[in-house]
């Protein structure tokens, strides 16, 4: 829960932008009628998390996200040039538009190690295939009717690797099915004010193989949320507490393996049509099946890492107008 506390800190040290009525910050005939909410969140993803954008019917957004590896601790240090000569992950992504309301994505990631392999250094990458699908349920107006946007979340992904010969790792397949995961999020979120949005993402997490010791479904709840500074600027953030059982954490603290909240901080840049993430983090992974159960680095022993997201719009409707826009962040 400690964790959860640096995420809070907005919440607690920005009182007067949560408490701006969002009626003063639409102006004209938006008064009058009321109006859809947009750009709580300028990108698909806060840091690690969802956030609860959709794209515009025919856009298509190119995603790629990528983590070095430790800057300090065992792993970092000028011995890897403080994390930078490694990788431990790299995401590329394709999503589309299908409407307003729907998004669909197809994902291609070198994955992190799994849980055991991480402790152990057994770098090898898992070979993730994601395919996901983004549906906004409620989007919130600005007379405060629809108080909350509700955006449901969910991919199923598979490993393309060759199983490793160790009947204890979650990566022993023995049949096709043992390749699955998946992933079923909700994303409640609110924008307090233009410059000031917050994100609770409740999630279950289903893994069909899983290290011994380990549990095929975990829930847990993540917190996310974005600090705008400047027109194009903002700090992002987000954490996720995973409801691991005591008999699982126990088991894995006697093979000396420790699980951490995945917690990240980050600085947005948005320029036209990119829209760019500088972050730092203790996840060595990039998909939801990974880095919420499988964190086993600690900021507090320099187990965090430099990373980025990038993505990029494009529009193929010929009728999509300027005034519409593109992308996320509608």
């Amino acid at each position: 829960m400690k964790y959860l506390f640096f995420l809070l800190l907005p919440v607690i040290s920005a009182p007067v932008a949560a408490q701006e009525s969002l009626s003063r910050l639409f102006s004209g005939d938006s008064l009058q009628q009321p109006q859809p909410v947009t750009a709580t969140f300028k990108s698909d993803h806060i840091v690690n998390g969802q956030s609860n954008e959709t794209l515009h019917r025919q856009d298509l957004v190119v995603n790629i996200s990528h983590r070095f590896d430790d800057i300090a601790g065992k792993y970092g240090g000028i011995k890897t040039f403080f994390g930078l000569d490694n990788s431990t992950d790299i995401k590329i992504q394709l999503e589309y538009g299908i409407s307003d309301r729907l998004t669909a994505g197809l994902a291609r990631a070198k994955g992190a190690p799994e849980a055991r392999a991480t402790a152990i250094g057994f770098n090898s990458e898992t070979q993730l295939w994601e395919g996901s699908l983004k549906f906004r349920l409620l989007q919130q107006t600005t007379d405060n009717k629809v108080p909350l946007a509700i955006t449901l979340f969910s991919n199923a992904v598979i490993s393309s690797r060759a199983a490793l010969d160790d009947p204890t790792s979650d990566i022993s397949f023995s049949d096709f099915g043992d390749r699955w995961s998946f992933t079923g999020q909700a994303i409640i979120a609110r924008k307090f004010s233009d410059n000031f949005s917050l994100a609770v993402l409740p999630t279950y997490s289903r893994r069909n193989l899983v290290a011994f010791g380990d549990m095929n479904n975990l829930f847990s709840l993540g917190l996310g949320g974005r600090i705008k500074f400047t027109r194009h600027m903002a700090i992002i953030m987000d954490c996720f507490l995973p409801f691991r059982s005591r008999e699982s954490r126990d088991y894995f603290k006697q093979q000396d393996i420790t699980f951490y909240p995945p917690l990240a901080i980050g600085w947005e840049i948005e320029t036209g049509g990119h829209v760019f993430h500088i972050n730092f983090t203790n996840s060595t992974a990039l998909l939801e099946n990974q880095f919420i159960p499988y964190t086993t680095r600690s900021w507090t022993h320099g187990g965090f890492r430099w990373g980025f997201n990038i993505s990029r719009t494009f529009s193929l409707s010929p009728r999509q107008s300027r005034k519409e826009g593109t992308g996320y962040g509608k």
